[in-house]
């Protein structure tokens, strides 16, 4: 696909461009998906585990690039990868959709991008520029506002479940950047997004192991087969999309890609759960839009 776009005349930045939205909708999707299997009684560590195995297994397959799995090099950075951009947060986020909903749960992938800001200025990764800091605060305050209100339009929802959410932000800021620092010289995307999926599959795997939860069971019903082979083709997609936006743009642009599937999630939570949201949580989406829209003023990454 990526092939595809490249021999089409689009600008870099559009192609870039395009990789986040893409990416924003997919993610949107996938916690759909995972709403809709988890809401029967699955597991969000084993909804998390097959999800991860299968998409890593397809990419792998597709790159053909078994050797890398066993680079020291490679693993080092798939496992870390992995465990802060897919195990840490997907366990959290397929735990938390069936309580809070798709579109609050999206709302958590938005925070990222001022945190991974900090990151990125503090190490002298990214220029501080004052309106993109501007810009960036304008969205994150707007998404404190969302979860404000969601909170409220919940009353008897666990405050813990919210304070669980913040994980989700805190592990992909670190996991951004990191991708970036760390980039093995003349890796692929492909494989890159492969191995990680699959260091993330192990990890996952292990955890279920310890806290004794099942990987398979002939009471998840076999409809849970049907959209864990679909998550998985989706994953694989999403990733190797995003590793190729990580490898095209820097840090701080491709944390916006939560603020997307956040917007893409609302939308989603409405048309497929028939999720209600108030005015001021609408409202709050578009500040988002806004700003980041305003820290991309003077933003022009790699690509």
């Amino acid at each position: 696909m990526i092939t595809l776009i490249q021999c089409l005349p689009f600008p870099p930045q559009a192609i870039v461009w395009g990789l986040l939205m893409a990416n924003g909708f997919l993610i949107a999707l996938m916690l759909a998906l995972a709403k809709a299997a988890t809401a029967q009684g699955v597991p969000a560590i084993t909804y998390a585990f097959w999800q991860t195995l299968i998409a890593g297994l397809i990419l792998l397959l597709c790159s053909a690039n078994f050797r890398a799995l066993f680079e020291q090099r490679l693993t080092i950075y798939f496992f870390i990868s992995g465990l802060t951009g897919i195990a840490i947060p997907n366990v959290i986020a397929f735990y938390l959709v069936t309580k809070l909903g798709a579109g609050f749960t999206g709302i958590m992938y938005a925070l990222p991008p001022i945190f991974t800001f900090l990151i990125a200025t503090t190490i002298g990764l990214e220029r501080l520029s004052w309106t993109k800091l501007a810009g960036l605060s304008v969205a994150v305050s707007a998404c404190a506002w969302i979860v404000l209100q969601r909170h409220t339009e919940m009353g008897q929802s666990n405050l813990l479940w919210f304070a669980l959410g913040l994980l989700i932000p805190a592990a992909l800021s670190v996991g951004n950047v990191y991708r970036s620092v760390a980039w093995p010289d003349q890796a692929k995307p492909m494989t890159l997004a492969a191995g990680t999926l699959l260091a993330s599959a192990i990890v996952l795997g292990l955890l279920a192991r310890l806290t004794e939860t099942p990987l398979a069971s002939g009471g998840f019903g076999s409809a849970f087969l049907t959209v864990i082979l679909i998550q998985g083709l989706l994953t694989a997609l999403t990733y190797y999309c995003a590793f190729e936006l990580q490898k095209r743009s820097n840090p701080v642009f491709y944390s916006q890609l939560g603020a997307v599937a956040a917007v893409f999630g609302l939308i989603i939570g409405v048309v497929w759960f028939n999720e209600r949201y108030s005015l001021g949580i609408w409202l709050g989406a578009l500040t988002v839009i806004v700003g980041l829209r305003m820290s991309n003023r003077t933003s022009r990454g790699k690509g």
